[in-house]
């Protein structure tokens, strides 16, 4: 019982975190950068060019 739980856990944890790791909702140009939209810039996300991901 406890092995079942416990590989039950594992599978949780590894679901939740490696779901998000690159989360976006698109339009980024070809090297994974994007403006920021006026609400964005409103709620304090972020202030301009920016990149979701290590390409430069």
């Amino acid at each position: 019982m406890k092995k079942i739980l416990v590989f039950l856990i594992a599978v949780v944890v590894l679901i939740g975190t490696s779901s998000s790791a690159y989360a976006h909702s698109g339009r980024t140009d070809k090297n994974g950068g994007h403006n920021c939209s006026a609400k964005s810039k409103q709620k304090g996300l972020c202030t301009g060019y920016h990149y979701h991901n290590k390409k430069r």
